[in-house]
């Protein structure tokens, strides 16, 4: 049976190998990168069936990930985790149709509520 594949763009090395390994211990397949530029470029290759984004991102923020995986890939699902909570914020998340919004530090509880609910396995 295949895994349902998550990729994980987050530029914190202990917040991403956190994130990775509870989902992988969840049973879900997932592969990481470290900016915008690199999590866009393995999406070709790698195919996720969804993409959790810090918005804080160094060579393309996390908005920058979502406008252009709108233009691309407009059915792929997005989860954001960030500290960066504003109304504001939210807000655009919404008009761009991410799925999910989780404050930093992480509940990793709640993420998992998350991507369970749009990724269920």
């Amino acid at each position: 049976m295949n895994k349902k594949r998550i990729l994980v763009i987050e530029d914190d090395d202990m917040s991403r190998d956190g994130v990775a390994e509870v989902l992988t211990d969840e049973g879900y397949e997932v592969l990481t990168a470290r900016d915008g530029v690199e999590g866009l470029a393995l999406i070709p290759t790698y195919h996720p069936e969804l993409v959790l984004t810090d918005l804080h991102l160094p060579n393309l923020n996390g908005w920058g990930v979502i406008e252009r995986l709108k233009q691309t890939y407009p059915t792929l699902p997005v989860i954001i985790f960030t500290s960066d909570i504003e109304i504001d914020a939210w807000r655009e998340a919404q008009r761009l149709g991410v799925r999910g919004f989780v404050n930093k530090p992480l509940d990793l509880e709640e993420l998992i509520r998350h991507v369970k609910r749009v990724l269920p396995l």
